[in-house]
């Protein structure tokens, strides 16, 4: 089975992560090629129509959604993977920028608070985009259960365990920053009440599919 996405490289920065993303052939380029798998990624995480996304069509990723690159819409998904995990600090910001000499070739910059988060994000998101778009047969993504899995990870690399008796990974949503092709700055600031909080590990259920590094991490 094709990919939709060939990551070709990654640039680990002091605070921002820069990936180069093909958008392989074959494959559709904008979100308006296929609307219906645009949608299914919509539904495994609606918050990100909310995502602050100041290009031509508006002022909200919804605005745009319906018609833009699927590297854009990578670069949202991985956004709110990592808002959703409540380690990213108070601001997740992105750019997605096409490559001039190959239109399925785009440079995704992600702020970059921990390159365990930001890559596994990333990766995560690529897999639920390859769900949406090639294989939509297979039983959808667990997007709770690989948030709580990557918050786990992540917290684990970094030594620090789960807070007894705690609840929710982020008690609050993140500010999102995104950037369109288009635009020069934009400043996202999701509503309060689009943010779900992350389940732990042990709430997952045992048919969830996980993929990205947030499936390594799953037992």
């Amino acid at each position: 089975m094709a990919d939709l996405f060939n990551i070709m490289k990654i640039h680990v920065g002091e605070d921002k992560l820069r990936a180069r993303v093909l958008v392989n052939p074959g494959m559709p380029v904008r979100t308006s090629e296929d609307i219906e798998a645009t949608a299914r990624v919509y539904y495994l995480a609606p918050a990100i129509a909310q995502h602050a996304c100041y290009g031509d069509a508006g002022e909200k990723f919804q605005d745009c959604m319906g018609d833009t690159e699927l590297a854009h819409l990578l670069e949202h998904l991985t956004v709110e993977i990592m808002n959703q995990t409540g380690l990213a600090g108070d601001i997740s910001f992105g750019r997605t920028r096409g490559v001039a000499e190959d239109p399925r070739l785009f440079d995704i910059e992600l702020g970059c608070p921990d390159d365990a988060l930001t890559i596994g994000a990333l990766s995560s998101a690529a897999f639920m985009m390859q769900w949406a778009f090639v294989n939509p047969d297979a039983p959808a993504p667990d997007f709770e259960g690989t948030v709580a899995a990557l918050t786990q990870l992540v917290s684990s690399l970094r030594g620090e365990g789960t807070p007894e008796g705690d609840e929710t990974a982020a008690e609050e949503p993140a500010e999102d920053v995104a950037e369109d092709v288009a635009a020069d700055e934009e400043v996202a600031e999701p509503l309060a009440d689009e943010a779900e909080d992350a389940p732990h590990t042990e709430d997952i259920a045992s048919g969830a599919v996980f993929g990205g590094a947030a499936a390594a991490h799953v037992e």
